[in-house]
């Protein structure tokens, strides 16, 4: 499954980095977060509580950031399963200065499978637009505060 979106934030692209790479900033904004760590070799592990149509349940993985370029991008790898099945994610994030903010663009490769893959590829990419879009709104909130 292929997905891609983009966020245009009135903050600039310093202060919306620095929130992608802040742990509690982080943790407040994901979806269904119960716990997010930063391990000392740069990974998270991560405890998120899902529920995507009739498919509820707790899924424990890690996040790895790679190709790092400081202020403008970086590659997120994503892994995590629990009882509703597994997933596997490839995000490429980049943010771009403007007149009014930045704009963060990404492009995210996902591999689902176990009961929500039962859901279907057009359901899961719509649920998962939406949680990207209240996940960024959420990041906007925590600046504004």
């Amino acid at each position: 499954m292929n997905l891609a979106g983009e966020t245009k934030f009135k903050e600039s692209s310093q202060n919306i980095w620095d929130a992608l790479h802040n742990p509690e900033i982080l943790k407040g904004a994901i979806p269904g977060c119960e716990r997010l760590v930063l391990k000392e070799n740069g990974e998270y592990d991560v405890v998120l509580k899902l529920g995507v149509a009739a498919v509820k349940g707790e899924y424990i993985g890690q996040v790895k950031l790679e190709d790092i370029v400081e202020g403008s991008h970086y590659v997120l790898l994503a892994e995590g399963s629990g009882s509703p099945g597994h997933v596997k994610a490839r995000m490429d994030c980049k943010l771009v200065e403007t007149d009014k903010g930045c704009t963060l663009t990404w492009d995210c490769d996902a591999e689902v499978g176990g009961m929500i893959a039962s859901v279907g590829g057009r359901v899961l990419g719509g649920i998962a637009k939406f949680m990207a879009g209240q996940f960024f709104k959420a990041i906007e909130k925590q600046l504004g505060r």
